[in-house]
């Protein structure tokens, strides 16, 4: 029989120890609220991933055209990291769309508002200024209380 190393059993532990999720105590209305409020910061996300996807692919058009006359290297260096930092933000734009899109499932499961490590309702102060949050401040800090 094959041996589990300690991280297969350190993972099955949190599987076992997470609470299964509960259903929200929001209302109705506090529910749509929040799904407003998500769905405008994933518009506003989206409008910033065209606008930083379109400055790349007008970038590479311009870089063929003028692909025939030398640059200086400090200039071709100052592009190239201009260009990996908007890469960057488009890594991060699409993992926060993706933060989003899950808070938006847990809306519809009836399940948003409850911190998926502990199980306890997640305040609404945490909710209004981080509305795609899965979990209570105390475990997005590293305590586990």
């Amino acid at each position: 029989m094959a041996r589990k190393s300690s991280s297969e059993t350190k993972k099955e532990q949190e599987i076992i120890e997470t609470p299964a999720p509960l259903k929200t105590y929001l209302n109705d209305e506090e529910l749509e609220h929040f799904r407003q409020l998500l769905l405008k910061r994933r518009e506003e996300v989206l409008r910033d991933l065209d606008i930083l996807r379109s400055s790349l692919s007008d970038e590479n058009v311009e870089d063929s055209i003028n692909s025939n006359y030398s640059m200086h290297m400090a200039d071709h260096g100052t592009e190239t990291m201009d260009r990996e930092q908007r890469f960057m933000f488009i890594a991060r734009d699409e993992k926060y769309i993706g933060y989003i899109n899950q808070a938006l499932d847990r809306i519809r499961n009836r399940t948003y508002g409850i911190c998926i490590k502990s199980g306890k309702p997640i305040p609404k102060k945490r909710l209004e200024a981080v509305p795609h949050t899965a979990v209570r401040i105390e475990f997005k800090q590293g305590n586990k209380k």
